[in-house]
């Protein structure tokens, strides 16, 4: 539960010293223009069994300056603090006095003892006169969770300034609760925080992003620093890791734009949420579509979502590890109508030097393959395939029923056995897996990285590998790669995807694994081919239970760092996250509503409505 051991007098000496020194401040909110103006502070307390109290919690919101008025002040997860049901008010008493007297919305997240006898993790938001104005139970645990009961449902919270969507400690892991918020007209998300037991912070930085991003809202995270210097997580060594800090606001493009960093303290920011950015694709003028891909067709392929989830039964492979290739190139060799891909067999030859299991790439822009040259190069492709024995992935391959183009896969004996096309511009009817003689596979293209459902209805239906031929869309090369490694994170594959290259140098073909990690790159403003060699029998782990051997805390240097309750490491991380899903809370996401359609032009809704008629 994220404490720290002090021993001796010298850690005394220095614990006493650090809770002597002021909180870190974010710099002053950035000024906005006029509009729904208001101001959100994320605090970030202290981690410690001499900071788990109330007093502490005051202490740390007393730093929330009276000079500048907030709308929305959020603390972490308090588990160390509880009310009672019916009388929160009363057992609340110098929270709602606080809110009151800074006329502000705070959110506060603890223990629940419920009438019914039931334990929850509860979030409150006490409204500026010290009503209770929202109220949120922990909908999902983990296997590192504790045995508490869970709230049935999914509430978006009105404010006069915003509607607010809340989640608490694991439920962060389940990106369907953010999906279902985000239909529901969250404006802004919190995730109050409390430390896990072994920390696993580099997987954080691409979910918030991707978080924020997906819902197109404001996320405000609220969490722990350790007064010690911040250290990582090393179980070999014994070590769980400094509790993180970090509380943040950020932006719906995934940007943090307040953060305390390591320390404890308050990140604060000045925000306008009716400020946009021009929508060049929509022109719509009320929803920007920055860092956004809208889903224009329908969404009933999300339908696997909202379903209850069985371990799929796959089949006996020949082998569990391959190699995987990704050739890239620049832009200016795409495939086109009329034009022979005499560079994809150069960098098939290429590819041939390191005797690949698969190779893939980019998203071409083919449109007729009744053409000719592409009828020839399709032919050959085939034909290579088959004489090398080497499955062979080429997006963006289109005719008159895909006309926006789709990946295609080549088995090993030549054969077109897969076709995913491009989703987001008028949606499908379902997302298909394929079986290799090594792994199950699947493919998406290009901006539809964008639509979370896609990656999670690939991993539902067992997707150990997503393919992702692209041109790249989105703000930059940094945000691209964040997303493609939330995608793998969140749902456990491997993801390799093939981009052209442009002057982004951030803008690279890369290939992640399930932890979000880059196991390969391209270079930059080259020819080349890179690639991995993936053992799809290593299943990704997680931490819970009690370790068979505990490290022996010291007084100080890396020892001091140490405690008695390490988690085991235990493998079928994906197993255990699909296992607590709650698909009776996602019934949204296969539908539509006027969050979804919003992003989309209103000539192409017009469109839309009259082939429906039709």
């Amino acid at each position: 539960m994220g404490s720290y051991h002090r021993a001796g007098r010298v850690l005394v000496a220095a614990l006493a010293a650090l809770a002597c020194l002021a909180p870190a401040v974010a710099a002053a909110p950035e000024a906005a223009p006029p509009g729904r103006l208001r101001s959100i502070y994320a605090v970030c307390l202290l981690d410690g069994p001499a900071y788990q109290n109330k007093a502490h919690v005051l202490e740390m919101l007393g730093g929330a300056e009276k000079s500048r008025r907030a709308s929305l002040i959020v603390t972490p997860f308090l588990p160390f603090l509880s009310f009672e049901e019916g009388k929160e008010e009363a057992s609340l008493r110098e929270f709602v006095d606080f809110a009151r007297s800074r006329r502000a919305h705070l959110v506060i997240a603890l223990v629940e003892r419920a009438v019914s006898g039931k334990t929850y993790h509860t979030a409150l938001v006490i409204g500026p006169r010290g009503e209770i104005a929202g109220k949120y139970r922990k909908s999902h645990r983990t296997a590192w969770d504790d045995d508490i009961a869970l709230g049935d449902d999914l509430p978006v919270i009105a404010t006069p300034f915003a509607k607010i969507g809340l989640t608490i400690g694991s439920d962060f892991y389940f990106p369907e609760i953010y999906e279902v918020l985000r239909m529901k007209g969250a404006e802004v998300l919190v995730w109050q925080a409390f430390p896990e037991r072994l920390r696993e912070h580099c997987q954080w930085l691409p979910l918030l992003a991707a978080r924020a991003a997906d819902s197109h809202a404001f996320l405000v995270t609220a969490h722990y620093a350790d007064p010690r210097t911040y250290i990582t997580a090393n179980y070999g060594y014994g070590m769980r890791g400094a509790a993180f800090g970090r509380s943040m606001v950020i932006d719906r493009s995934g940007t943090i734009r307040a953060d305390t960093g390591y320390r404890h303290g308050i990140a604060a920011l000045s925000l306008d949420l009716d400020e946009r950015k021009v929508d060049v694709y929509s022109m719509t003028p009320n929803f920007e579509n920055l860092f956004y891909v809208p889903n224009n067709g329908g969404r009933a392929a999300f339908q696997t979502v909202a379903e209850p989830w069985t371990k799929p039964v796959l089949p006996a492979f020949k082998k569990r590890t391959a190699r995987i290739a990704v050739a890239y190139t620049s832009g200016d060799d795409m495939w086109k109508d009329g034009v022979y891909p005499k560079w994809i067999f150069e960098l098939l030859a290429r590819a041939w030097e390191y005797k690949p299991d698969l190779v893939l790439f980019s998203e071409n822009g083919v449109k007729n393959q009744n053409d000719p040259e592409v009828k020839r190069g399709l032919a050959d492709i085939s034909r290579w395939a088959a004489s090398h024995r080497c499955y062979v992935v080429v997006g963006g391959i289109g005719d008159e029923n895909t006309p926006n183009g789709a990946a295609k896969i080549w088995d090993r004996s030549g054969r077109l056995v897969y076709s995913a096309p491009l989703y987001w511009p008028s949606g499908l009817g379902s997302f298909d897996v394929l079986d290799t003689d090594f792994a199950r596979i699947a493919a998406r293209e290009c901006g539809d990285l964008s639509q979370f459902p896609i990656d999670r209805t690939l991993a539902l239906k067992g997707a150990e590998l997503i393919l992702d031929p692209s041109q790249m869309w989105g703000p930059d090369g940094y945000h691209n790669e964040l997303l493609i490694r939330a995608r793998a994170i969140d749902n456990g594959v491997h993801i390799a995807c093939a981009h052209w290259n442009t002057s982004d140098p951030g803008l690279r073909s890369v290939i992640v694994d399930p932890y979000g990690g880059l196991v390969a790159s391209s270079s930059y403003q080259t020819k080349g081919v890179i690639f991995a060699d993936i053992d799809f029998s290593v299943e990704k782990v997680y931490y819970a239970g009690l370790g068979p051997k505990q490290p022996q805390p010291g007084p100080e240097d890396i020892p001091n760092y140490f405690t008695p309750d390490l988690p085991q490491v235990l493998p079928g991380w994906r197993e255990m996250i699909f296992a607590n899903r709650r698909p009776g809370l996602y019934g949204l996401i296969p539908t539509e509503n006027e969050i979804t359609r919003r992003y989309i032009s209103k000539e192409l809704q017009k469109r839309q409505a009259q082939k429906e008629e039709k």
